[in-house]
């Protein structure tokens, strides 16, 4: 079905390409600053990284890739492709939130959302917001959020733009995307297509094994209209499937008995009209959402374990502007009804109701800060009140201060509650304290900023084989008394033209202590140090690009044992990119990339070799 639709889509614009050559224009880049600027506004006091189309573009492998290479998130991947989930500042995958075009998308079954099951190449921006999140996307943003943003711009004159990429490279790895927008000043269009796929059979280290179970093939399509009635009136939709399918590595020592395999697909739909004339902005959101996976133990056999969810939010928000005081109110009003089962767990539907207020304000033209406050009713829990504040203040020409502090919390997800000889109907919602403080400096090329945050997490939930005494070496999910994550991160970007030559360099440092307080053992699967960086030199028509890792080691028992670590790694990429044609609108580049060139012999979770040196090529063709 989905080549089928890609087809399709290739052939209509071509159609629409012949029609209109002479009026085709490209402006990425320009999207990207409109989508980061908006949410910058609403994280008054937080850090946020912009992820920019040339990142995109260079880490198009995996969504897992593109983070951990461009932020201070940590990873835990099951093999190369297997699934992903996420840690941030030490806080567990439930704790970060995927936020896409405003909506929370994680899983209501498991809490989380899978990085690997999530497309590079199909959104126009993303970004990574750090600090507690929860006031504004719902239950768990702890840690942080992830934000996967769509932006459809209107233009003067009828315009068209689109970008084709194509990469190919060791172990028959494939990805491609191609995608195109349309507008004029009273619509816009813009719809995007891509397919991964990779045998991934890289030899496991020193030994006589391939990775021969861990094959992956996907597919995405990203669809988006904006329509505008008049200059204070406009109707958007956004639509987005996903489709793959991935088989599970094996673990050393006998990688070769593995024959699990896991299907997945999600859609997401979303209604936005927006409506705002003098100091009054309305806007009223309404979005459907579904999941479902197949997990096959043997990938041989007919017989499968599955699990599928469905949502639907209705949401209110009314923004009021005072410009004598410089300040605006905001009220949000949202509805929620999930509805989520497995073969093993019956349907369950959870509602909840959700209003929150946020002021924000310019005291000066040098500070401004905002109030957060959020209450929640839920059909399953009685959900605490939570709020969050957050000031930035320049004392200094170019030098800032910010600081935030905010209460968050996370309910149960279904699989903690109800899986079948393991879930805990007696947990309770955990609740967190968190609170930062940053000093930042910004001056043209060059921003730095370096932050020191502490929370403390009450109940907070996690899966341990010790935490039922009836049900001996059973991993179930239960509530700890108190734990509390402390750290550091810092972050540099810079960038300077000497004549013909264009430098671009960026840094990403996290320093993490995360305890369960009553035993005071580290939590598991928090590297303490987290290092990343990237450079590119540019040069007329040829670019060069290095990207490194640093990853300390890990706990990954609750006794902190040494017998079960796994080892620090610094990993190292490089690449090239060349520009084979411009002319006009129109542009070709050819593009390699080594990875893991120092053929670094490494592990992100135990026994599971990650690939040595490997390579890909890729064309990028924008027109």
């Amino acid at each position: 079905m989905a080549k089928k639709v890609i087809t399709f889509f290739s052939f209509f614009y071509v159609v629409v390409l012949v029609g209109q050559n002479d009026t085709i224009s490209y402006r990425l880049d320009e999207v990207i600053i409109n989508a980061t600027k908006k949410l910058k506004e609403n994280s008054i006091g937080q850090h946020v990284v912009s992820l920019s189309d040339s990142v995109l573009t260079r880490n198009i492998e995996s969504f897992t890739d593109l983070i951990r290479y461009n932020s201070s998130i940590y990873l835990k991947e099951y093999g190369k492709g297997g699934t992903s989930s996420v840690s941030f500042r030490g806080t567990s995958a439930s704790n970060t939130a995927v936020v896409w075009n405003g909506i929370n998308i994680n899983s209501i079954n498991n809490g989380q959302t899978g990085f690997n099951s999530l497309t590079v190449s199909l959104n126009d921006a993303i970004d990574v917001r750090k600090g507690g999140g929860s006031i504004e996307y719902g239950s768990g943003a702890i840690g942080g959020t992830v934000h996967l943003n769509d932006v459809l711009n209107y233009t003067e004159g009828f315009n068209v733009k689109n970008q084709f990429v194509i990469t190919g490279g060791s172990y028959n790895t494939f990805n491609s995307f191609f995608k195109s927008k349309i507008s004029n000043s009273k619509y816009s269009i813009a719809i995007g297509v891509s397919r991964n796929s990779s045998e991934n059979d890289f030899k496991l280290f020193d030994t006589e094994y391939r990775n021969t179970n861990g094959a992956y093939e996907n597919y995405g399509i990203n669809l988006g209209f904006g329509y505008k009635f008049n200059n204070q009136s406009e109707l958007k939709f956004y639509s987005t499937s996903f489709s793959g399918e991935r088989h599970f590595s094996g673990t050393l020592p006998n990688p070769t008995s593995a024959r699990e395999k896991y299907i997945d697909s999600n859609q997401r739909n979303l209604l936005v009209y927006g409506f705002e004339k003098g100091r009054i902005g309305h806007e009223v959101k309404l979005a459907y959402l579904t999941q479902k996976y197949q997990y096959f133990s043997n990938k041989f056999s007919d017989n499968f374990n599955y699990g599928k969810s469905r949502r639907v939010i209705a949401s209110y928000n009314l923004n009021y502007k005072l410009p004598r005081i410089k300040a605006k109110i905001s009220s949000f009003s949202e509805y929620e009804s999930a509805f989520g089962s497995t073969d093993v767990i019956k349907e369950k539907n959870r509602k909840q109701f959700s209003q929150y207020l946020v002021y924000t304000q310019d005291i000066h033209k040098n500070v401004s800060f905002n109030v957060k406050l959020r209450k929640d009713f839920n059909s399953d829990y009685k959900v605490p009140f939570v709020y969050a504040a957050g000031i930035k203040a320049t004392p200094i020409s170019k030098w800032y201060v910010r600081v935030n502090g905010s209460k968050n919390y996370r309910v149960p997800t279904y699989n903690d509650l109800f899986w079948p000889g393991q879930g805990n109907e007696n947990l309770i919602p955990e609740t967190s304290i968190q609170s930062e403080v940053g000093l930042g400096y910004s001056n043209k090329g060059l921003i730095i900023d370096v932050g020191a945050y502490l929370i403390n997490t009450d109940d907070k939930i996690v899966w341990t084989p010790s935490g039922d005494s009836s049900r001996p070496g059973v991993w179930v999910p239960i509530n700890l008394n108190e734990t509390q994550n402390k750290g550091i991160e810092a972050s540099l970007s810079y960038k300077i033209d000497l004549g013909e030559y264009k430098f671009n360099a960026s840094s990403n440092y996290s320093y993490a202590l995360a305890k369960d307080s009553e035993t005071d053992k580290y939590l598991t699967f928090v590297p303490k140090h987290l290092l990343n960086s990237n450079l590119s030199v540019n040069y007329k028509k040829a670019n060069l690009f290095v990207q490194s890792l640093f990853n300390g080691e890990v706990y990954t028992t609750e006794d902190n044992s040494d017998d079960f670590i796994v080892p620090s790694f610094f990993i190292v990429n490089v690449g090239a990119e060349y520009k084979l044609y411009q002319k006009k609108q129109n542009e070709l580049l050819l593009g390699v990339k080594i990875n893991n060139l120092l053929g670094e012999k490494y592990m992100v979770m135990p026994r599971r070799p990650m690939p040595q040196r490997n390579f890909n090529i890729n064309i990028n063709y924008k027109f």
